[in-house]
């Protein structure tokens, strides 16, 4: 399919979908804000959509548990209003998404595990062996990581040159009480 062609294919989708309704798969924020004083906040950034995955600078253990609030919208093709979402994203999956069973554009997490880092002799090139999962967050969740490794966040989109905008993320942990 030509580029043109995708352009006009895409926006005919994404105006079909906003018609119909969006299905709430995440946890909603208000169920979060009544654990307010439990919770530590770690980190708080702006996620643009226009840079895939976006490396939060924490490294995470694989049994821990985060909370994740996001708030702010994007757009999955810029100047396109229709192609806009909040962080739960449009009601559409494609196979090539990250996680091609919640909807395009949400916000998403991954974490990342290095393996081995190689330079290759001929072109000096690093080649990094790594194993990554990658989870789903909505507005507002809470994940147990199950990969020990680099956090990153983004949006469930493969797709990033031609988003706009950017989720604002609050990342928290929850007190010791004892």
């Amino acid at each position: 399919m030509k580029p043109g062609r995708f352009s006009i294919f895409m926006t005919a989708i994404l105006v079909s979908l906003s018609l119909l309704s969006a299905r709430a798969r995440e946890i909603r924020p208000a169920a979060c804000q009544e654990q307010d004083e439990n919770l530590v906040l770690v980190k708080h950034m702006e996620v643009k959509a226009a840079l895939g995955w976006v490396d939060t600078g924490l490294d995470v253990k694989e049994g821990e548990k985060l909370v994740f609030r996001v708030s702010g919208s994007i757009s999955l093709q810029k100047g396109n209003p229709v192609a806009s979402c909040g962080p739960e994203g449009l009601d559409l999956q494609t196979p090539q998404q990250p996680l091609p069973d919640r909807n395009l554009g949400a916000a998403v997490g991954r974490v990342v595990k290095v393996l081995s880092i190689n330079r290759d002799e001929e072109t000096g090139e690093e080649i990094r062996e790594e194993v990554s999962t990658v989870f789903y967050i909505g507005s507002a969740a809470e994940v147990e990581i199950t990969l020990e490794g680099r956090l990153h966040l983004g949006v469930n989109d493969n797709v990033y040159a031609d988003n706009d905008g950017q989720f604002t993320v609050g990342i928290f942990r929850k007190k010791n009480i004892e």
